[in-house]
């Protein structure tokens, strides 16, 4: 095995050992908590994305459905969303709102932060006085709408964004690959677009914005974990390919990652590229790529042929990082989803690294067969490539559930490995919290490598005991060559009965595929709540 797919299938390195890095937020564990105190010690679930503006600091709280904020003496508050995944609360304060899996989040010269509202399909804007509003997108999933205003057009799965010089909002879709413009006039429109957009700068087939970032003259970068490559955007119009592996356009910057998916630009112009799948962020300027977070690839192929272990670059270990910001203060901010946290490298110590160019090799070949022929051929090498070692699975309720007597809500429960997962066909077995009992919907929904959300095959549900218990049964996969995502989520329906008991419950219980149970919470409102 090559030091390269060796690195696909190991653990990234934990956060609590030696780690260069400065953790900015969230103390590695999932979860929520540490509003009004220091960031550090607080929790985080699966950032999605950092932004800065005026001296603060933005996250995307993903899976808390929140926007946090850090202020300038490193004091974390909530300022977006109530905690309950949906949609409520334009025209109103924005803790109180709202939110669906905030995906990506930029700030503009006002002090006002976009959302990208992913599964809402929504772009939202919270002004400097704390109100919220939808600035693009209805609401309904689609395409259309250019031309108009962008509050009345659909979006598909916003998952990118960022804001030039002059006030203009780009917004990177997944569902429908493209790279959209609202300018000042509120007018929306497609600029980049996967081929066969009339209008747009041509893409090519594989494409996914999943990353997006301008500099100081207008130009706009994208981070595309499909085409695994990173393309600059002019001000004319004019698509370039910045960074590719190798055997691409001869004007490219030669980068053998595996899935460039955020994308951050400094004062000098370097560009910083975060490599999810790689687990490190990468440094573009002159013509010259190199690791400054991560284990590095050179680093990795040398000790191998020296039987030495490889060791991480001066950055430390990272966990599919997938969120990049710099900051006014010289630091390259981190979102470090699986780790939990926000870290900063000083750009002076990345500045400080000796860079020497790539020397121009035979690209070493992938050892991970790539999906061919028959759908069934391609579950097959997944189950191959997911028996290689035995997988690590992260289960968790996403949030706190909240529901009034005669209610029905959902609880959404996450499975997420860093390993290669495709146990087969098997069965998870789900136990209400007192009070409450299942009613048989079940959904399940894939988290992509690009950022992206995508549809599973509905699953099998049996409801047992009354409600009390439920069947799940499916075929997952995590992390395979035919399906490269790290996460899913069941979405379960429940009702409570009209005489529960009002109260905070946990006594409910997920078992996934025969792994350890994981505790399901649920907290039941009287009447005066």
């Amino acid at each position: 095995m090559t030091a390269k797919a060796e690195a696909r299938t190991r653990e990234p390195g934990s956060p609590h050992g030696h780690d260069p890095l400065i953790t900015v937020a969230g103390n590695g564990t999932a979860g929520f908590s540490g509003d009004g105190r220091p960031a550090a010690g607080a929790q985080l679930a699966f950032p999605a994305d950092v932004a800065v503006g005026r001296g603060d600091v933005f996250i995307a709280d993903h899976a808390n459905h929140r926007v946090r904020r850090i202020d300038g003496s490193g004091v974390l508050t909530t300022v977006a969303g109530d905690g309950l995944r949906g949609f409520a609360g334009d025209g109103s304060d924005a803790v109180r709102a709202r939110l669906g899996f905030p995906a990506a989040l930029a700030v503009d010269a006002d002090g006002g932060v976009f959302i990208a509202d992913e599964m809402n399909h929504r772009v939202r804007r919270i002004d400097p006085s704390g109100v919220i509003d939808t600035v693009a997108g209805d609401g309904s999933r689609g395409d259309d709408g250019d031309g108009g205003p962008a509050d009345r057009a659909r979006l598909d799965a916003p998952c990118a964004l960022a804001v030039d010089g002059s006030g203009s909002l780009y917004v990177g879709e997944a569902g429908t690959p493209r790279v959209r413009r609202v300018g000042g006039d509120g007018v929306i429109s497609t600029v980049v677009a996967a081929c066969g957009h009339s209008g747009a700068a041509d893409a090519g087939e594989a494409f996914a914005p999943a990353g997006l970032a301008t500099d100081a003259s207008g130009r706009l970068y994208i981070a595309d974990p499909v085409g695994r490559r990173v393309l600059s955007l002019g001000t004319d119009g004019t698509l370039h390919v910045l960074a590719e592996p190798p055997g691409g356009n001869a004007d490219a910057t030669v980068v053998d990652w595996s899935a460039p998916c955020a994308v951050a630009v400094d004062a000098q112009e370097a560009v910083y590229v975060a490599d999810m799948n790689g687990h490190r962020v990468w440094r573009l300027a002159d013509g010259v790529a190199r690791v400054v977070a991560g284990p590095d690839p050179s680093v990795g192929a040398a000790a191998a042929a020296t039987d030495e272990p490889a060791e991480n670059t001066a950055g430390g270990s990272l966990a599919y990082p997938c969120g990049l910001a710099v900051d006014p203060a010289g630091r390259l901010l981190v979102a470090d989803n699986f780790h939990h946290r926000i870290v900063a490298l000083p750009l002076t110590a990345v500045a400080s690294q000796t860079a020497e160019p790539e020397q121009d090799e035979t690209p070493e070949q992938d050892e991970t067969p790539e999906p061919d022929g028959e759908a069934g051929d391609v579950h097959d090498a997944d189950r191959a490539a997911a028996t290689a070692t035995a997988a690590r699975l992260l289960v968790r309720q996403e949030v706190g559930l909240e529901i009034p007597r005669g209610g029905s809500e959902l609880i959404h429960v996450r499975v997420s490995s860093t390993d290669a997962w495709a146990p087969g066909r098997v069965e998870h077995r789900f136990t209400a919290p007192t009070g409450l009992s299942f009613d048989g919907r079940a959904t399940c929904a894939y988290y992509r490598v690009d950022g992206s959300v995508g549809a599973a095959p509905e699953p099998t549900a049996a409801v047992h005991e009354g409600g009390k218990s439920l069947s799940v049964t499916d075929e997952p996969r995590l992390n395979t060559p035919g399906n490269p995502a790290a996460a899913l989520v069941y979405t379960l329906g429940v009702r409570a009965g009209s005489d529960a008991e009002p109260g905070r419950y946990t006594d409910g219980r997920a078992v996934i595929a025969g792994q350890p149970e994981v505790r399901l919470k649920a907290s039941i409102l009287g009447d005066d709540d």
